[in-house]
């Protein structure tokens, strides 16, 4: 199958090329026979006004009907008479259009012919192909012919190249992709390690401590405190790098009471909250619960103690959306930082922390159809989450 249409393409190409050379003699040859037509025309015309001439000269003073009687004989005596037919208007049946066309009119006095050619004539004089015309006609398809291997070679060499590049641009895509994945996993591990180091180094101290004032109820108090929190604080940060492992699907979704989200972590984080409405978001508990997990812990980390929850509403084109904002007293973010950075993975400007709590707050925003954005205040910090209106329930 593939030598048939091997064999067919140059054919195919041949009979395009003859198809177009012929095209193009047949132009040629219709201007040529426009040429020779307005020639032979011309040529006639002369021939029977130069008899009128000589006539009317060797004649004395011939009066025009003697002139016109005389080119009538001259026309159908001589070899003119194969070639044109003279026709006097007042007297003679005009001719045929089919057999005769006209030629011009010879006036003399208030006497005149009309003149036509025999259309067999002029046509035997424009159906001959002349070896000019056949030359070029030839030229024509052998310049097409060329120009059409000339051009599929090139389309192919082209589409080849495009093919390579195609291939290099995949081939270096994925390395990139790999070299991105093993600096990312670098990353990783070394933020696991240096998060992980403080609350095994915190516990272990305590731990080697705790045989010799176990008697000691303030010590085995704070004890319990800071081992709860350090453990607190790993396990934020395992579930942070589970969700970022992950793509996050939202499958059990309910009206989840906002409060109620809020609420815990604020007393977890030793913050005041202020929620002035009651507001319940539909969507995953589980993600909810750490998104905002994720944001009172940074308020908690920035040195916030109050935290300031509001609901409002912002128009996105035609469509009306609620935003849930979380404000905090904190030291805010750092002036010179660009702030839509942080929601990038790994990317933080605090002492301790991973870096993901903002990045994976936007992607569970972003799994409920929403979006996060950062804003400076005063003093502190502000997190705005947009949501579609049907996912907000407001009370009083």
């Amino acid at each position: 199958m593939s030598m048939l249409k091997q064999l067919l393409r140059p054919i195919s190409y041949l009979l395009i090329s003859l198809l177009i050379g012929t095209i193009a003699t047949l132009v040629w040859d219709s201007y040529e026979n426009i040429a020779v037509e307005k020639k032979i025309r011309s040529e006639l015309k002369k021939e029977i006004e130069d008899a009128a001439d000589s006539f009317k000269q060797f004649s004395r003073t011939p009066t025009p009907n003697e002139v016109v009687l005389f080119l009538k004989q001259f026309s159908a005596s001589t070899a003119l008479s194969s070639k044109i037919i003279a026709v006097s208007p007042d007297r003679d049946t005009k001719p045929e259009d089919k057999d005769f066309s006209f030629l011009f009119t010879y006036k003399e006095g208030g006497a005149q012919l009309d003149y036509y050619i025999v259309n067999r004539f002029l046509q035997a004089e424009l159906d001959i192909l002349e070896t000019p015309e056949l030359v070029f006609g030839v030229f024509i398809t052998i310049v097409v012919f060329t120009f059409i291997v000339l051009y599929t070679e090139k389309r192919k060499q082209a589409k080849a190249m495009q093919q390579q590049f195609d291939a290099e641009k995949a081939e270096l895509k994925q390395v990139l992709a790999e070299h991105e994945a093993q600096s990312l996993l670098g990353r990783m591990v070394s933020t696991l390690a240096h998060e992980l180091k403080t609350p095994i180094a915190t516990i272990s101290n305590l731990v080697q401590t705790l045989p010799e004032r176990i008697r000691d109820e303030t010590f085995t108090d704070r004890f319990i405190m800071l081992t709860r929190e350090e453990l607190n604080r790993t396990q934020q940060l395992i579930n942070n790098l589970l969700a970022y492992g992950k793509e996050i699907a939202i499958r059990n979704e309910e009206w989840v009471d906002l409060a109620g989200l809020v609420a815990g972590q604020a007393v977890k984080n030793n913050m005041q909250l202020y929620l002035p409405v009651s507001v319940k978001v539909y969507g995953d508990v589980f993600y909810l619960g750490l998104l905002f997990e994720n944001l009172l812990r940074n308020s908690h980390v920035a040195g916030a103690d109050k935290v300031h929850v509001k609901i409002g509403a912002d128009q996105t084109g035609n469509v009306l959306r609620a935003t849930v904002s979380v404000e905090d007293n904190g030291r805010g973010f750092p002036i010179g930082v660009d702030i839509d950075t942080l929601l990038n993975p790994f990317i933080t400007f605090q002492s301790r922390g991973a870096g993901l709590g903002l990045y994976l707050a936007d992607k569970i925003a972003a799994a409920h159809d929403g979006k996060i954005s950062l804003y400076r205040l005063e003093r502190g910090a502000g997190v705005s989450i947009s949501l579609p209106r049907e996912r907000v329930m407001t009370h009083g």
